[in-house]
């Protein structure tokens, strides 16, 4: 893997930063928080997401964007022969291969899985190979023999054993639990099989029983079948008696039914003659009633004329006053036309007005504000800014040079003083600053005059508006009124003249007096009309009633022959009560005998259907048995697997580690050979996994601070390169942050030199430290420094001599 190029916006303190990588030995140098190690949090980013990075989203967005600003990190890197772009935001990740336009991996997920299969690492397997992080060249001197073999298990991946066969422990007693709780439900085999041949015999005497009881049954059906029919004749017999019995009785209710007929038909026939002999003198009064109807219908008519005619008079009275109030009305509405255009000119007048102040109040308004904000969180940023410079200068006094620093963790040795220094040079400034920007808040604190001004003008021209509006309103809502009235009027005066017409062509000359006799008189003859019309009606129904005495006397004798007849087949048919009774009791006991019969060779089928499901229960049981029986030698098996496989993975880690310590042996040897020029040749890893460094094939009892830096390295640069061999990729990228500690110069000297010397095998390698005198051993500077007025990291590149170089684009821009 070789870095191309990396560009930032927005990332944490990079607010735009774009760097172009060269081969070769590159150094990023500058202060402790100045950015540094925040561009290989980027790369990572880039490569594996969120994952990689440290806090969320909001504490990745640079402090000084805005909510929406975009977060950006585009890097372009050269793998197995191919080139890679991949452009990362907080919601959004595409993938770009060899300098095509369409992105063949366009998701957050998408991108992070496809560069992680493309690289053949996992994220901590990235790290562990192209990184060497803060404080970790000698990490392996620091720990006990447990912690060695363990760190060096996880980084070359053999923890992923040790999970595996915690799992198949856990499935091994999983399968311990499973195995005794089927052998606890299994049961006795002897009880089973007892059970099943007693539900046998159950079944062989239960169907026993309901055969006989079957030939019972059947004796008894046949019997039943001899009585049937005598038993048939008698209810037959029985029934006739009873019809014949209810005929005669019907026929006696029908005659004197015809009697009760005949005696109300002569009554009736009086009542008739009654009737004729009134209506004589009644219909010589009826005589005059045409004449005076048509009098009376006359009249009515009259009189509705007379009420219309009352009517349209009292409606033109009402037509003439509303008329009369109307041009009154419009006399005092005469003014308001020109009323209204007076108002309507010096409302646009204002409003125009209004509008230009209110402009320049949200101008003027706006830029205090926003001058008033930027000053006070340019104040609050001086004072944080301070007081985190003021503790760290504490801090740095009361450790002194023999003290750890509190920002990087690192010694603080021989750069007390300098760091002491530009610490309260910053302070100073810092302090400097924010009193005048402490100042500037002051001076904006308080409401400009022009903004009171303008406030209120702008305030007395609403007023002014709101009025001119209020009668401007009134003066159209007169003119509305007018038209109205208006039309109005022309509509009451045409219906005055509909009205008169009306009144002048309806009839007159309706006598109330007369109208009133005339009703008197029709309803004194209307209950004449009445009377008589009741009597008509019962001198027409002569005839009917003179019918219906005859049909009585047909009907009274034929119910009197019905009667004698039914009477005379009754005595012939010879039923009797007893001989009924007798046939009824025989065939009540043969039926009861059947139903006895039957239900006991149902009940028994019962039992039959109850001792075959026994059976086949106890039939299921034994083979449940046998099916449990089954699993638990299978679970056995598995188990007796799962335990081997234990004792497997136990033998695989132990022979893995076995053979860790001679492979990194051998790598180490070839790396410490070629950069000693030969002087030690071997390395060796003891199985406490120490380091000894072998001279002519004797271990060196003692080792210089330069010999122990140069072992450190070459066994974390073995590390690294069996990682990559295991990953399937050369390893050809170093990146090596803050990897110098508290060594002295001579020994910085001599590290870098040994990097220079494995250019062979390390095409890129990036040291990341504060230390700036080893520019002049490296190809490429780059220099991070931290803007403190702007909050933002700025990345230049220099000539190795500290001079800054003219590059065609600049690195980084504000």
């Amino acid at each position: 893997m070789r870095l191309i190029s990396l560009k930032l916006r927005n990332f944490r303190q990079h607010a735009r930063t774009d760097i172009a990588f060269r081969p070769g030995l590159t150094g990023i140098i500058g202060p402790n928080g100045a950015g540094k190690s925040t561009i290989l949090e980027a790369i990572a980013w880039a490569v594996y997401g969120a994952a990689a990075a440290r806090g969320t989203n909001d504490t990745i967005r640079f402090a000084r964007a805005g909510q929406g600003a975009r977060v950006e990190v585009e890097l372009q890197f050269e793998l197995g022969g191919h080139e890679y772009r991949v452009v990362r935001t907080l919601s959004k990740a595409e993938v770009f291969l060899d300098g095509g336009v369409a992105p063949v991996a366009a998701t957050l997920g998408g991108a992070t899985a496809y560069l992680q299969g493309r690289l053949g690492m996992s994220r901590e397997e990235f790290f562990n190979t192209y990184f060497t992080g803060q404080k970790e060249l000698a990490f392996l001197a620091t720990m006990g023999p447990a912690d060695r073999g363990r760190f060096l298990s996880q980084v070359l991946g053999y923890e992923r054993l040790r999970r595996a066969q915690e799992l198949a422990r856990v499935r091994r007693n999983e399968l311990r639990t499973e195995i005794r709780a089927l052998r606890a439900a299994l049961g006795d085999r002897g009880e089973i099989a007892a059970a099943r041949q007693a539900a046998e015999r159950r079944v062989a005497e239960a169907l026993e029983a309901l055969r006989a009881a079957e030939r019972e049954a059947e004796d008894a059906r046949a019997a039943l079948k001899l009585v049937e029919p005598r038993w048939a004749a008698a209810q037959s017999a029985r029934e006739r008696f009873r019809e014949l019995t209810h005929a005669a009785d019907a026929a006696l209710r029908d005659r004197d039914a015809a009697r009760r007929d005949a005696t109300r038909a002569e009554g009736e026939l009086a009542v008739v003659d009654g009737a004729e002999k009134d209506l004589a003198p009644l219909r010589e009064q009826l005589a005059v009633l045409p004449a005076l109807a048509e009098e009376g219908t006359r009249l009515a008519g009259l009189a509705r004329h007379d009420e219309r005619r009352k009517s349209l008079a009292a409606q033109i009275a009402d037509a003439e006053g509303e008329t009369e109030r109307t041009i009154a009305r419009l006399a005092k509405l005469d003014t308001a036309p020109d009323l209204e255009r007076r108002y309507a000119a010096e409302l646009e007048q204002l409003r125009a007005r209004r509008a230009g102040a209110e402009g320049e109040l949200e101008e003027s308004k706006t830029a205090w504000l926003r001058d008033r904000q930027d000053a006070e969180t340019k104040l609050q940023y001086y004072r944080d800014r301070g007081a985190e410079l003021k503790e760290q200068i504490r801090s740095i006094k009361e450790l002194g040079a023999d003290g750890i620093c509190p920002t990087c963790g690192r010694p603080v040795g021989a750069d007390y003083e300098r760091l002491l220094d530009e610490l309260e040079e910053q302070w100073i400034s810092i302090v400097q600053d924010g009193k005048w920007w402490s100042s500037r808040f002051d001076q904006l604190k308080d409401k400009p005059e022009e903004v009171a001004n303008l406030e209120a003008l702008t305030h007395d021209l609403s007023r002014q508006v709101e009025d001119r509006t209020q009668k401007h309103t009134r003066c159209q809502a007169a003119l509305q009124e007018r038209e109205g009235l208006l039309k109005e009027r022309t509509q009451r005066e045409a219906r005055h003249a509909e009205l008169a017409a009306e009144l002048a062509a309806t009839p007159a000359g309706y006598d109330a007096a007369r109208h009133k006799e005339v009703e008197s008189r029709m309803r004194e003859l209307r209950d004449v009309e009445k009377r008589a019309a009741r009597l008509e009606e019962t001198a027409r129904r002569r005839a009917d009633w003179e019918r219906d005495r005859a049909e009585a006397a047909a009907r009274e004798s034929a119910a009197e022959a019905r009667a004698q007849a039914a009477a005379s087949e009754r005595e012939a048919l010879g039923f009797s009560e007893e001989a009924f009774a007798a046939a009824r009791d025989e065939h009540t006991v043969a039926d009861g005998r059947a139903r006895a019969a039957d239900l006991r060779a149902a009940t028994l089928r019962g039992d039959v259907n109850t001792a075959e499901q026994a059976f086949q229960a106890a039939r299921h049981a034994e083979d449940e048995y046998n099916r449990r029986a089954a699993e638990v030698e299978t679970q056995e098996t598995d188990f007796r697997y799962h335990d081997e496989l234990d004792a497997a993975y136990t033998d695989l880690r132990q022979e893995l580690n076995d053979q860790v310590r001679p492979e990194l042996s051998e790598i180490a040897s070839a790396f410490l050979a070629q950069l000693t020029d030969g002087r030690y040749t071997a390395m060796e890893i003891d199985e406490g996994y120490n380091i000894m460094v072998l001279d002519e094939g004797e271990e060196k009892p003692v080792i210089s601070g330069g010999e122990e830096d140069v072992a450190n390295l070459v066994l974390r640069l073995s590390l690294s390169q069996m990682i990559a061999e295991r990953a399937g990729h050369p390893l050809s990228l170093l990146i090596l942050d803050e990897v110098f500690g508290s060594l002295d110069v001579a020994r910085r000297d001599n590290v870098v030199q040994l990097l220079h010397a494995l250019e062979g095998r390390f095409e890129q390698v990036i040291l990341i430290t504060h230390v700036d005198g080893i520019r002049e051993s490296l190809d490429q500077v780059l220099r991070v420094d931290f803007d403190e007025r702007a909050a933002t990291s700025i990345v230049r590149e220099d000539n190795v001599d500290g001079t800054a170089e003219m590059p065609e684009a600049p690195m980084a821009a504000d």
